[in-house]
């Protein structure tokens, strides 16, 4: 787990450092999504923002995480699916924003490649399978420091799962995606001018 998220964290600092040399207002950030680590799990971000474009971000993600049985569908509840998790998983997301310096209001598109195990309960059996969750997010990139560039990021993204295998069941009983789903985030960051 932990090995995987330091070899991405890496990979892109490594990019960045080879890409943005002599980029002055280039900009990279770090974010975490507290929620994941309360589910007994992790969730990290690398933002990246090119000079050249000063209303545009792009951010990729690696998170895992436990998954509240309050919040599985009625449908699979009752097919008696319980306890899923979010295997390790990733995101991609690109933000627009209306102010320069990449402060304020923003939205844009994003993308969330699941990984997720859940047990049918009637034979004690997990599964494994994967999802797509394309989406339109739109947040709030807000520094409530002067003096720190540490900011908040709360979000919210409005898209429509998809299953991309045929693992999603176990005694011809199926796990259901949500046919359209939300997520409401807060993520915390810190921006580094290169």
């Amino acid at each position: 787990m932990m090995k995987k998220t330091g070899f991405f964290i890496f990979l892109l600092f490594l990019t960045v450092t080879i890409f943005g040399q002599n980029q002055e207002g280039t900009q990279l950030a770090i974010e975490i999504d507290p929620a994941p680590y309360i589910l007994k799990g992790y969730s990290i971000s690398v933002k990246y923002s090119p000079k050249q474009t000063p209303k545009v971000a792009y951010m990729a993600s690696i998170y895992q995480s436990d998954f509240p049985e309050g919040m599985m569908t009625k449908t699979n509840k009752n097919n008696g699916w319980k306890d899923m998790k979010i295997e390790t998983s990733y995101a991609a997301f690109a933000e627009f924003y209306l102010k320069e310096k990449r402060k304020g209001l923003y939205f844009g598109p994003s993308v969330f490649w699941y990984n997720k195990s859940v047990e049918l309960e009637a034979i004690n059996k997990r599964t494994k399978f994967s999802t797509i969750y394309p989406n339109i997010r739109a947040g709030y990139i807000w520094y409530p420091f002067k003096k720190l560039d540490l900011y908040l990021n709360p979000w919210l993204n409005i898209g429509s799962e998809t299953k991309l295998d045929k693992k999603n069941q176990l005694n011809d009983v199926e796990f259901e995606p949500n046919k359209f789903n939300y997520i409401i985030a807060l993520h915390i960051g810190y921006k580094i001018e290169l």
